[in-house]
C-alpha cells in the first residue's frame, strides 16, 4: 500500500507545471542607448561613429581595444578635464599636483611621476583633432566644446608615432556648422565652484563658409586654507578659448582651421 501510494505521489509531483517566468521588460534598442550616451552626433546608421584610426569609421570595425565617451556623457557626469574622465575609464590614471608635474598612465604604463618633468616623454599622447600635444601640461586644460574623447589602449605607434606606448587619448571637438547654433552651460558646486561654458556656430558664407566660437571658465576656491598667509591653497581658476573655421571647398573636400 506505502509502495503504491509513493508511485502516485511522484506522478502528481511530476505533473506540476513549473512557474511561469516573469515577462522581461524589453530593452531599448542599441542606437537609443548609444544616443542618449554619446549624441545624436556621433551616429551613423545606430553605429558609433569614431575616428581612432585617422578616418570616419563605425566602432564595430575598428580592432583596437577602446572606450568612447560622447559630449552628453561628458556633461552628465562633470568631466571636464583629463583627471575628471579617469571616472570614466577605470584603466586611465592622471596625476598632477601643478601642470609641470603631471603623468598619464593606461593599464599602469606610461611615465613615472615624480618631479617637474618638462623633460621626460610621456607614454600616453594627447591628441585634440588629430594634432599632438607633446607636453603633459596641456592635459590640465578643460575639456571646451567637446563632441567625444577616445581612450585607446595599448601601443598605438603604428597610426599615432612615438609616446603612444601606452595608449592614446584622442579628442575631438564640434565643428563648425551651417546651421546658426548656440549653447551655454553653467554649473555651480561647493567651494564656490563655478563652471560656465558658452559656443556659438554659424556660416559666414552659405554652404562655402562656416565658424565656430567656444569658451569655458572653471573657478573654484582651494580646499586647504593657510592660516598664516589667509589663502585657500589648490584653488582653480582656468579661462579657454577656442576658434574654428570649415571651407567647403567642393563637394568632397573640406578644410577645416583651428586656433
Amino acid at each position: 500500500m506505502s509502495l503504491t501510494l509513493a508511485l502516485l505521489l511522484a506522478g502528481q509531483a511530476a505533473t506540476v507545471p513549473s512557474p511561469s517566468t516573469p515577462p522581461t521588460a524589453p530593452q531599448a534598442p542599441v542606437d537609443e542607448q548609444a544616443r542618449g550616451r554619446l549624441g545624436n552626433q556621433q551616429q551613423g546608421g545606430g553605429d558609433v561613429v569614431v575616428t581612432a584610426r585617422r578616418r570616419a569609421e563605425t566602432i564595430q570595425t575598428v580592432p583596437i581595444a577602446m572606450s568612447v565617451i560622447g559630449g552628453t556623457a561628458l556633461a552628465e557626469t562633470g568631466a571636464y578635464n583629463v583627471s575628471r574622465l579617469t571616472q570614466l575609464q577605470p584603466t586611465l590614471q592622471f596625476y598632477s599636483t601643478n601642470p609641470r608635474n603631471s603623468a598619464a598612465n593606461i593599464r599602469g604604463l606610461g611615465a613615472p611621476f615624480g618631479l617637474t618633468n618638462d623633460g621626460i616623454e610621456q607614454g600616453v599622447g594627447i591628441y585634440v583633432d588629430q594634432v599632438y600635444y607633446s607636453r603633459i601640461a596641456s592635459a590640465t586644460f578643460d575639456f571646451t566644446d567637446t563632441e567625444r574623447i577616445e581612450v585607446l589602449r595599448g601601443p598605438q605607434g603604428t597610426l599615432y608615432g612615438k609616446n603612444t606606448t601606452a595608449g592614446a587619448i584622442n579628442i575631438t571637438t564640434r565643428k563648425p556648422s551651417f546651421t546658426p547654433e548656440a549653447r551655454i552651460e553653467l554649473t555651480g558646486g561647493n567651494y564656490d565652484f563655478f563652471q560656465g561654458k558658452a559656443s556659438v556656430s554659424g556660416p559666414l558664407v552659405d554652404d562655402k563658409v562656416a565658424i565656430r566660437l567656444s569658451t569655458s571658465i572653471t573657478t573654484r576656491r582651494g580646499t586647504i586654507y593657510n592660516v598664516r598667509t589667509g589663502e585657500h591653497l589648490n584653488s582653480q581658476d582656468n579661462l579657454g578659448f577656442r576658434g574654428s573655421m570649415l571651407w567647403q571647398a567642393a563637394p568632397n573636400l573640406d578644410l577645416t582651421l583651428y586656433a
